[in-house]
Protein backbone atom coordinates (compact mmCIF):
# COMPACT_ATOMS: atom_id res chain seq x y z
CA UNK A 1 0.00 0.00 0.00
CA UNK A 2 1.51 3.07 -0.97
CA UNK A 3 0.52 6.50 0.72
CA UNK A 4 0.88 8.54 -2.21
CA UNK A 5 -1.60 11.27 -2.83
CA UNK A 6 -3.86 10.68 -5.80
CA UNK A 7 -2.53 12.37 -9.12
CA UNK A 8 -4.14 15.91 -10.60
CA UNK A 9 -5.42 15.97 -13.89
CA UNK A 10 -5.25 19.38 -15.58
CA UNK A 11 -7.68 20.07 -18.53
CA UNK A 12 -6.38 22.59 -20.86
CA UNK A 13 -8.25 24.93 -23.26
CA UNK A 14 -7.95 22.50 -25.86
CA UNK A 15 -8.33 19.17 -24.08
CA UNK A 16 -11.72 17.35 -23.91
CA UNK A 17 -13.76 17.33 -20.69
CA UNK A 18 -12.99 16.42 -17.79
CA UNK A 19 -15.79 14.34 -15.58
CA UNK A 20 -18.46 16.01 -14.23
CA UNK A 21 -17.54 17.30 -10.76
CA UNK A 22 -19.67 15.50 -8.15
CA UNK A 23 -21.84 18.42 -7.56
CA UNK A 24 -23.10 18.68 -10.96
CA UNK A 25 -24.20 15.35 -11.45
CA UNK A 26 -27.51 13.90 -11.30
CA UNK A 27 -29.16 13.83 -7.63
CA UNK A 28 -29.96 10.10 -8.53
CA UNK A 29 -30.62 8.81 -5.08
CA UNK A 30 -33.54 11.58 -4.40
CA UNK A 31 -35.07 11.01 -7.77
CA UNK A 32 -35.13 7.24 -6.32
CA UNK A 33 -36.29 8.59 -3.08
CA UNK A 34 -39.05 10.53 -4.91
CA UNK A 35 -40.40 8.06 -6.58
CA UNK A 36 -40.23 5.12 -4.06
CA UNK A 37 -41.94 8.17 -1.38
CA UNK A 38 -44.81 8.90 -4.35
CA UNK A 39 -45.32 5.29 -5.16
CA UNK A 40 -45.83 3.95 -1.51
CA UNK A 41 -48.06 7.26 -1.25
CA UNK A 42 -49.93 6.16 -4.32
CA UNK A 43 -51.03 2.24 -2.54
CA UNK A 44 -51.33 3.24 1.62
CA UNK A 45 -52.56 6.67 1.97
CA UNK A 46 -53.86 8.10 -1.38
CA UNK A 47 -56.70 5.20 -2.23
CA UNK A 48 -58.48 6.79 0.71
CA UNK A 49 -58.52 10.07 -1.00
CA UNK A 50 -61.54 8.91 -3.01
CA UNK A 51 -63.95 11.32 -5.23
CA UNK A 52 -66.23 8.87 -6.29
CA UNK A 53 -64.39 6.13 -7.88
CA UNK A 54 -61.10 8.02 -8.61
CA UNK A 55 -58.20 8.48 -6.91
CA UNK A 56 -55.19 11.28 -7.18
CA UNK A 57 -52.17 9.76 -9.11
CA UNK A 58 -49.33 11.34 -7.53
CA UNK A 59 -46.84 9.02 -9.06
CA UNK A 60 -48.26 10.67 -12.55
CA UNK A 61 -46.60 13.78 -11.33
CA UNK A 62 -43.63 12.98 -9.91
CA UNK A 63 -42.65 10.79 -13.13
CA UNK A 64 -43.74 14.30 -15.03
CA UNK A 65 -41.82 16.41 -12.74
CA UNK A 66 -38.62 14.10 -13.01
CA UNK A 67 -39.02 13.70 -16.53
CA UNK A 68 -39.31 17.96 -16.95
CA UNK A 69 -36.77 18.23 -14.80
CA UNK A 70 -34.01 15.27 -15.82
CA UNK A 71 -34.62 14.68 -19.44
CA UNK A 72 -36.45 11.26 -21.70
CA UNK A 73 -34.15 8.86 -19.70
CA UNK A 74 -34.19 9.66 -16.25
CA UNK A 75 -38.55 9.90 -16.98
CA UNK A 76 -38.55 6.93 -18.64
CA UNK A 77 -36.51 4.32 -15.75
CA UNK A 78 -38.46 6.68 -12.59
CA UNK A 79 -42.08 5.86 -14.84
CA UNK A 80 -40.71 2.37 -15.04
CA UNK A 81 -39.47 1.57 -11.41
CA UNK A 82 -42.33 3.78 -9.58
CA UNK A 83 -45.06 1.54 -11.89
CA UNK A 84 -43.74 -1.72 -11.28
CA UNK A 85 -42.97 -0.85 -7.14
CA UNK A 86 -46.77 0.31 -7.38
CA UNK A 87 -47.80 -3.09 -8.74
CA UNK A 88 -45.50 -4.51 -6.06
CA UNK A 89 -46.51 -3.61 -3.17
CA UNK A 90 -50.95 -3.84 -3.67
CA UNK A 91 -53.20 -6.14 -5.66
CA UNK A 92 -53.36 -5.97 -9.23
CA UNK A 93 -54.46 -8.55 -11.93
CA UNK A 94 -51.78 -7.74 -14.51
CA UNK A 95 -47.91 -7.61 -13.56
CA UNK A 96 -46.06 -4.84 -15.36
CA UNK A 97 -49.05 -2.89 -16.89
CA UNK A 98 -48.30 -0.07 -14.93
CA UNK A 99 -44.95 -0.01 -15.24
CA UNK A 100 -45.41 0.02 -18.90
CA UNK A 101 -47.89 2.70 -18.58
CA UNK A 102 -45.59 4.88 -16.44
CA UNK A 103 -42.54 4.60 -18.48
CA UNK A 104 -44.39 5.70 -22.12
CA UNK A 105 -45.52 8.97 -19.18
CA UNK A 106 -42.01 9.60 -18.32
CA UNK A 107 -39.95 9.10 -22.34
CA UNK A 108 -42.70 11.01 -23.44
CA UNK A 109 -42.94 14.36 -21.27
CA UNK A 110 -38.90 14.07 -20.87
CA UNK A 111 -39.28 14.62 -24.76
CA UNK A 112 -40.27 18.18 -24.14
CA UNK A 113 -38.29 19.14 -21.38
CA UNK A 114 -35.49 20.55 -23.94
CA UNK A 115 -37.68 23.28 -24.59
CA UNK A 116 -37.28 26.39 -22.67
CA UNK A 117 -41.04 26.72 -21.43
CA UNK A 118 -40.90 23.30 -20.14
CA UNK A 119 -40.06 24.58 -16.46
CA UNK A 120 -43.15 26.70 -15.62
CA UNK A 121 -46.31 25.44 -14.00
CA UNK A 122 -48.73 25.33 -17.19
CA UNK A 123 -46.90 22.50 -19.00
CA UNK A 124 -46.71 20.54 -15.90
CA UNK A 125 -50.14 21.26 -15.20
CA UNK A 126 -51.05 19.98 -18.96
CA UNK A 127 -48.38 17.05 -19.05
CA UNK A 128 -49.75 15.72 -15.45
CA UNK A 129 -53.04 15.65 -16.42
CA UNK A 130 -52.37 14.23 -20.00
CA UNK A 131 -50.50 11.73 -17.52
CA UNK A 132 -53.49 10.90 -15.57
CA UNK A 133 -55.34 10.46 -18.19
CA UNK A 134 -53.07 8.02 -20.05
CA UNK A 135 -52.73 5.98 -17.28
CA UNK A 136 -56.22 5.50 -17.00
CA UNK A 137 -57.52 4.53 -20.42
CA UNK A 138 -54.51 2.88 -20.80
CA UNK A 139 -55.23 0.56 -17.94
CA UNK A 140 -58.74 0.46 -18.93
CA UNK A 141 -58.36 -1.35 -22.24
CA UNK A 142 -56.20 -3.53 -20.71
CA UNK A 143 -58.41 -4.82 -18.77
CA UNK A 144 -61.44 -4.94 -21.40
CA UNK A 145 -58.51 -6.46 -23.30
CA UNK A 146 -59.01 -9.07 -20.64
CA UNK A 147 -61.97 -9.56 -20.67
CA UNK A 148 -63.61 -7.43 -18.65
CA UNK A 149 -66.70 -4.74 -19.38
CA UNK A 150 -66.33 -1.26 -19.43
CA UNK A 151 -69.17 1.15 -19.82
CA UNK A 152 -67.29 4.09 -21.17
CA UNK A 153 -69.68 7.04 -19.83
CA UNK A 154 -69.13 5.69 -16.29
CA UNK A 155 -65.64 5.03 -16.48
CA UNK A 156 -64.97 8.85 -17.46
CA UNK A 157 -67.62 10.04 -14.70
CA UNK A 158 -66.69 8.03 -11.79
CA UNK A 159 -63.01 7.20 -12.37
CA UNK A 160 -61.11 9.47 -14.88
CA UNK A 161 -62.73 12.93 -14.00
CA UNK A 162 -62.43 13.14 -10.40
CA UNK A 163 -58.73 11.58 -10.97
CA UNK A 164 -58.11 14.04 -13.18
CA UNK A 165 -59.32 16.70 -10.95
CA UNK A 166 -57.36 15.54 -8.28
CA UNK A 167 -53.94 14.91 -9.86
CA UNK A 168 -53.86 18.35 -10.96
CA UNK A 169 -54.79 20.15 -8.03
CA UNK A 170 -51.93 17.55 -6.07
CA UNK A 171 -49.64 18.88 -9.09
CA UNK A 172 -48.35 22.20 -7.64
CA UNK A 173 -47.10 20.36 -3.85
CA UNK A 174 -45.51 17.38 -5.88
CA UNK A 175 -43.92 19.93 -8.33
CA UNK A 176 -42.33 21.75 -5.15
CA UNK A 177 -41.11 19.24 -3.47
CA UNK A 178 -39.91 18.22 -6.83
CA UNK A 179 -37.89 21.18 -6.89
CA UNK A 180 -36.74 21.35 -4.04
CA UNK A 181 -35.14 17.92 -3.93
CA UNK A 182 -33.77 18.04 -7.41
CA UNK A 183 -32.53 21.50 -7.58
CA UNK A 184 -32.17 23.25 -11.37
CA UNK A 185 -33.72 21.73 -14.24
CA UNK A 186 -31.06 19.51 -15.61
CA UNK A 187 -31.07 17.24 -18.49
CA UNK A 188 -29.02 14.19 -18.47
CA UNK A 189 -29.06 12.17 -21.22
CA UNK A 190 -26.26 9.86 -22.46
CA UNK A 191 -24.37 11.74 -25.55
CA UNK A 192 -26.61 14.98 -25.34
CA UNK A 193 -23.90 18.05 -25.80
CA UNK A 194 -25.02 20.76 -23.63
Amino acid sequence: MSTEPPPIIVVGPGDSAAPAPPADRPRLGRVAALVVVAALAQVSVLVYMRLADGTPDVLAAVVVCVALMRGRLAGAVAGFAGGLLMELTSPVDTLGAYALLYLVVGWFCGRYCEAPESHGVLPGVVMTAGAAVAVQVGYAALQVADGRTLLAAEFVQRVLMPTLALTVLLYPLVALAARRLLDAPRNYEPGLRL
